[in-house]
């Protein structure tokens, strides 16, 4: 049913959550997963200084939330790319054709999130496949 689970990370507690239940759903369906972190887009003046310190601390949280979920036995790939977090997202899950997003109900920024409305809420508008919302 699910043989390719996207699943977007950005260090909160909903965020690990969701990687948890994703890995273990993985596990009973014999799927793949896929961390990913969005880097949001920085003004120009800031960007070359810090992208390559986000970049890599990118890839020790993704590398880390990979460790946690080796109990479940899946293969699990990890990419970080740069962007608008919810476009970002929907755009990898339609390009590399997956079949399951499982995300956390609110990130780090909740406060933004209920204000603007939240990176879940987007994602599950603008999904091409289903999306799971972790609480």
């Amino acid at each position: 049913m699910y043989k390719k689970i996207l699943i977007p990370i950005d260090g909160s507690s909903k965020s690990l959550l969701a990687a948890c239940h994703g890995a273990e759903l993985a596990s009973r369906f014999g799927s793949s997963v896929t961390l990913v972190h969005i880097i949001p887009v920085l003004p120009l003046d800031v960007r070359g200084m810090v992208i390559n310190r986000f970049r890599s601390e990118a890839k020790e949280l993704l590398k880390k939330v990979a460790g946690d979920l080796d109990r479940f036995n899946v293969s699990i790939d990890i990419k970080v790319n740069t962007g608008k977090t919810a476009e970002s997202i929907c755009r990898i899950a339609r390009k590399h054709k997956y079949d399951l997003i499982v995300i956390g109900s609110r990130g780090l920024s909740e406060v933004k999130g209920y204000l603007l409305g939240s990176v879940s809420n987007a994602v599950t508008m603008h999904a091409p496949c289903p999306v799971l919302i972790i609480r």
